[in-house]
């Protein structure tokens, strides 16, 4: 009989490549070297329309073309009111019309006295050189995202919502900068079977990292096989059982709490992005007597009470320019149980674990504008398939049977006003 591996053994392997792919992840923004034309903003560009035509909005250089008609007040404009139209206040310059007879005229002033050198060059260079223009959202948001997704292998339906303020970090402009945050929120899990809310901090130093911290009180209804726990790790969780279980009244309404705390590191090198999102969870609740883990849903696994589950989502998507993402993910998962979680003299394995699942993913953003109460509406499909799972690899579900995800995301911007805020300059 094989020897059964060790949690080190089993879970070392999949953290080592996210550890790695962290690693190259990080680092690959500097190896790629910016292309003015190919359609991607990166860190050292103002914009990328996709092509070197000056006049459009997007110079050669890949420098913001201020652009008198489009209502944005921009470079030197002093007005834009939409329209090349004169005579309506704003002329076809972008320039202010005034009546002579509006205002007074005053005398010209005295041209000031030119100052003397300073002989630093520095300074030279930054009267020379104007200062980079820089499209920044404002300060202070009210911001919120949602997904409603849909569940088969397990089944399951969720609507995840967070609200709340986010603080943009940095002055500074670039790819880079200016996603940079920091947030504030209420988040909201909703299923049939259980609800969570609680608060969230989330820390975004820049665009490649996300950092983010979530304490969810969660009430369970004793609805659709939920809450059942069990004696021991070793126990039958699979989806015949644990019906099996609701009619014999194992299902049981309770309370409790989870604490996650997630990694996000993502990087893109021309139209490829990769993702690494990892996770762990923390979970305390009250259980019936004898119960030491019980089933989560999510994460389809035993989980230990008072103790952590873990699970890693790697991405890998190709990005088309009109808002279609295909790629696809790969998901590992893992309980850690200690010996208070088995029975008295049961020997202390790892019977559930580590879970993967690899499969398809396409993703497609309708629009993305940013200044909008509703943006960015995503519609997603992932289809992952079990390559080791305890039952669905055909111990109780034919390992045909994919994991498959469909979703509908969705964010905004819904303070200060979109229209008095997005869409000026910042020097």
């Amino acid at each position: 009989m094989a020897r059964p591996r060790s949690i080190v053994e089993e879970v070392l392997p999949p953290l080592i490549i996210s550890v790695v792919i962290h690693v190259l992840a990080y680092f690959v923004v500097d190896w790629v070297k910016p292309v003015c034309g190919d359609g991607v903003v990166a860190s050292s560009e103002e914009c990328d329309d996709g092509n070197l035509r000056p006049g459009d909005g997007c110079t050669p250089m890949c420098e913001i073309d201020p652009i008198c008609g489009d209502a944005k007040i921009e470079g030197d404009e002093k007005c834009d009111d939409g329209n090349t139209v004169n005579g309506d206040g704003c002329n076809s310059q972008c320039e202010l019309e005034l009546e002579l007879r509006d205002v007074e005229l005053a005398p010209e002033p005295e041209p000031e006295p030119e100052p003397e050198p300073t002989g630093e060059l520095s300074s030279a260079m930054d009267a020379l050189e104007p200062a980079p223009l820089s499209l920044l959202a404002p300060k202070h948001r009210l911001v919120y995202k949602n997904l409603f997704a849909l569940r088969y292998n397990p089944l399951g339906l969720v609507n995840e919502n967070a609200m709340g303020w986010a603080m943009r970090l940095y002055e500074k402009r670039g790819a880079l900068f200016e996603p940079a945050y920091l947030g504030v929120k209420l988040h909201t899990f909703v299923s049939p079977a259980y609800s969570r809310v609680g608060p969230q901090v989330e820390f975004s130093p820049l665009a490649i990292l996300n950092l983010t911290a979530t304490y969810d009180f969660i009430g369970y209804y004793g609805t659709f096989n939920q809450m059942q726990s069990f004696g021991t790790p070793a126990a039958n969780y699979s989806d015949t059982q644990l019906e099996a279980n609701d009619e014999d009244g194992a299902s049981y309404p309770t309370y409790g709490s989870m604490v996650t705390l997630s990694a996000l590191l993502q990087a893109k090198a021309g139209p490829i992005a990769v993702r690494d999102n990892l996770k762990g969870y923390y979970t305390d609740f009250k259980l019936r007597d004898g119960g030491n883990v019980f089933y989560d849903q999510t994460l389809d696994i035993l989980v230990p009470d008072g103790g952590w589950s873990l699970t890693n989502d790697l991405d890998l998507l190709y990005l088309f320019k009109f808002g279609l993402k295909v790629g696809g993910r790969y998901t590992v998962t893992q309980a850690f149980y200690k010996d208070r979680h088995f029975q008295s003299g049961e020997p202390v394995t790892q019977p559930n674990g580590p879970t993967h699942r690899i499969g398809p993913a396409v993703l497609y953003t309708i629009y993305d504008k940013p200044e909008r109460r509703f943006n960015k509406p995503t519609i997603i499909l992932l289809s992952q398939w079990w390559a080791q799972h305890r039952y669905r690899t055909g111990a109780d579900v034919s390992g045909a049977v994919p994991y498959v995800v469909l979703g509908f995301l969705f964010e905004g911007d819904l303070l200060p006003h979109p229209k008095k805020t997005y869409g000026k300059k910042k020097k």
